[in-house]
């Protein structure tokens, strides 16, 4: 097997984005979720933060004078919901269209089809203990313990840092005491979505890393991704081929109509119409030994004088295209001919004729 050596190529980056291979990190969603939340618990979702300050109060304040019985929980239940539902489906609204943006972004809007489908080999509890026991699964383990003890460490040096401020809050009234701890947490969660961040710019940095290591291309394999966008060489040679042949024929077809065919003598022939009328005379055909030999038989069999002229055929096989006019220069020497193919007809040059020379 050949060495994946190479990097991917930009036809194998979109291959693999229609499978669905695309760099993303699931850290960059958590963490720009996180700070939604933060943003959302302090600004538009703040009703929930006070109708909880509300409930918990209203609720401890009332458990010492009421009658635990199955119908006051049925009610506290209603309650809680009650004030708790609206905002609490509002803040989840939000994350859950966040989360969405936050793939859509880094997917680019891709949508993979073949990502959906359901496989039944992540069934097969052999396939899942390899993937778990793979390299590649261990080292996903590896950066999740990472990410926990990173994370673990941040919460644990915030909440020690303010851990006589928890003892502190028992000191307060309850509505103060909650109010002091949500600002609490919520400062907590800052702290742990700006690692979050970090997290995901070192997280992304890798995926990137795993996608193009995973679609290294060999050298054959370029080569041969090359020879399809190019298409292959033998088609497209004999393609030129077959063109040329056709347009040889339409060029050939063009030949009867020639007034003349100057040739060097048997390496080039070059068939020329001129009629009265005509600005100048014009380039039918033109071709090489056995073009020329073709050029010749063609003219010789439609009774066209073939007429034996070396620097002539030269010139104009060398400067004049196809289906275009002869240049002024040559116009002396094309008069020439065509007076000795008027004289061996017996006609008298046209005006045209002789004012091209």
């Amino acid at each position: 097997m050949a060495d994946k050596t190479e990097a991917p190529t930009s036809y194998r980056l979109q291959e693999a984005r229609k499978e669905g291979q695309v760099v993303r990190s699931q850290e960059l969603n958590t963490a720009v979720v996180i700070l939604m939340s933060v943003f959302l618990l302090r600004g538009p979702g703040k009703q929930l933060l006070t109708s909880f300050r509300e409930v918990m109060t209203t609720t401890i304040m009332d458990i010492p004078h009421s009658d635990m019985s199955v119908e006051w929980l049925r009610e506290t239940a209603f309650a809680f919901g009650g004030k708790l539902l609206p905002s609490f489906s509002f803040l989840l609204a939000g994350l859950m269209l966040t989360g969405a943006a936050a793939t859509l972004m880094q997917t680019q809007f891709l949508w993979a089809g073949k990502k959906i489908g359901f496989d039944f080999k992540r069934l097969n509890p052999l396939e899942g203990f390899k993937r778990i026991f793979s390299a590649h699964g261990l080292i996903e383990l590896l950066r999740s313990l990472l990410k926990l003890g990173v994370v673990s460490w941040v919460a644990y040096g915030f909440l020690r840092a303010h851990y006589y401020d928890l003892f502190a809050y028992t000191q307060y009234d309850l509505a103060t005491a909650l109010g002091m701890f949500g600002n609490l947490s919520v400062s907590l969660i800052i702290r742990i979505g700006g690692m979050y961040i970090v997290l995901a710019a070192a997280d992304y940095a890798y995926q990137r890393w795993d996608l193009y290591k995973q679609l290294r291309m060999s050298r054959e394999e370029i080569k041969e991704e090359l020879k399809r966008a190019e298409g292959d060489p033998m088609l497209k040679q004999r393609v030129r081929g077959m063109m040329r042949q056709m347009a040889r024929g339409r060029m050939m077809a063009n030949v009867p109509k020639a007034t003349v065919v100057v040739t060097n003598p048997t390496h080039l022939a070059c068939a020329i119409e001129y009629q009265d009328g005509m600005r100048a005379p014009k380039l039918l055909a033109k071709g090489p030994y056995r073009v020329a030999e073709r050029i010749v038989n063609i003219a010789k069999e439609h009774n066209i004088p073939v007429v034996q002229n070396i620097p002539l055929a030269r010139a104009i096989y060398k400067t004049i295209e196809i289906g275009q006019e002869i240049s002024p220069d040559l116009y002396l020497a094309m008069a020439e001919v065509l007076a000795y193919i008027y004289k061996l007809r017996g006609k008298v040059p046209s005006r045209t004729q002789t004012a091209m020379s």
